[in-house]
């Protein structure tokens, strides 16, 4: 329960992020108001998540990877065309100044990007709701394994796809006071016009997609897991309503927009991303997680709510008690201070396991759809 309020709190905050950033993008693009911006993106997914759901949501996911490859690719080709051939998208590094052929940089240290590596590790692995659902929804384990995979493949090659032509936008635009907004200026000035609508297009419809993703897997959490607790009687669980489903997704929605319409309060939409988001993903997603492995079958209930309360509490505590704390501490603090709590409190636990649990764990790691050779032993629960 503590953990799914938790989560839902957190996701607000992140969905916020999302529609503060795509303002920006409609702002360079059509010169529109990034308030009237947030007002467009958040009615049209408001509409279409309330009256379509998850359906509706599935459907836009598909329809924004076409239009986002095609972009993308043409994006590419046209930076690789104005540097003078696909040549020199090679030797940019030579042409580039000398900061930014460090991958180390600013705030952003070793341990930041070390601290990120395991927050992104738990939160694509389940950690964040809407990517769960995606494994959920596979018929079975062998198909679920599949699919991560290919979505880990995917992740090596497609991020060059996509970052390349921001790499090389200091030779392009040498003067450009916010990078923020290169992406945007990259398509108005070397895109067709025909094409830079379809890269707003392709930005728009995927930053509806993920908000889409996230209010269904909210509402889902909400109408099964936190209403029937708090009001047994009102809504009894397994019985969700679809009416109070889509009241549940309009309020979401609305709770997000309002925290767009409020970034400044949170330091702009990058601080909600890296450091909200980043900080506080960690303290949820590793009872969550951890608790579904045999490994960690002795942290329970206690081991899961003091990680959880050491990982918030350590987050509120160097992002605003501690005035030198480096962002890299602000990201890993939390979540290594939740792991190791997860850890040593299942690892000092000297009660036996309840029979549930081991049934529970022992279910879990069983895959009926894996064939034999693939390593797996099934046996029979007792």
């Amino acid at each position: 329960m503590v953990l799914a309020c938790s989560g839902v709190l957190l996701k607000t905050v992140d969905v916020g992020a999302k529609w503060a950033a795509i303002a920006v993008i409609i702002n360079v693009f059509t010169g529109l108001d990034p308030l009237f911006g947030i007002y467009i993106a958040g009615g049209l997914s408001l509409f279409y998540s309330v009256i379509g759901g998850l359906w509706a949501d599935a459907c836009n996911d598909f329809g924004q990877f076409i239009v986002q490859f095609v972009a993308a690719i043409v994006m590419l080709v046209a930076v690789a065309l104005q540097l003078g051939g696909f040549g020199a998208l090679l030797t940019i590094w030579d042409r580039l100044p000398a900061s930014h052929l460090q991958i180390v940089q600013g705030p952003y240290t070793t341990g930041f990007i070390f601290a990120y590596l395991l927050i992104y590790t738990l939160s694509y692995n389940g950690g964040t709701w809407n990517l769960a659902q995606r494994f959920i929804a596979a018929p079975d384990g062998r198909e679920a394994r599949k699919a991560a995979l290919l979505s880990a493949a995917l992740y090596l090659i497609w991020p060059l796809v996509l970052f390349w032509p921001m790499w090389a936008a200091p030779l392009l635009y040498p003067d450009l006071a916010d990078p923020l907004r290169a992406w945007s200026l990259m398509a108005m000035q070397l895109l067709p016009n025909g094409l830079i609508g379809l890269m707003l297009v392709a930005m728009f419809t995927h930053t509806l997609s993920m908000t889409s993703s996230d209010a269904n897997a909210i509402t889902a959490v909400v109408t099964r897991d936190v209403l029937p607790a708090l009001w047994p009687r009102a809504f009894p669980r397994g019985q969700s309503s679809l009416r109070v489903a889509r009241c549940t997704t309009f309020l979401f929605i609305i709770t997000t927009l309002v925290i767009a319409l409020n970034a400044s309060r949170f330091s702009g939409v990058l601080s909600l991303l890296v450091i909200w988001f980043g900080g506080l993903v960690g303290p949820i997603s590793i009872p969550m997680l951890l608790g579904l492995l045999p490994a960690f079958r002795r942290s329970g209930t206690t081991a899961a709510l003091v990680s959880w309360a050491a990982g918030v509490g350590t987050f509120f505590c160097v992002r605003f008690v501690i005035d030198d704390a480096s962002l890299a501490t602000q990201v890993a603090a939390p979540v290594l201070s939740s792991l190791l709590l997860f850890t040593l409190i299942g690892w000092l636990r000297r009660s036996p396991v309840s029979p549930q649990v081991d049934v529970l764990l022992s279910t879990l790691n069983q895959d009926p759809s894996a064939p034999p050779e693939a390593g797996w032993r099934h046996k029979p629960l007792s």
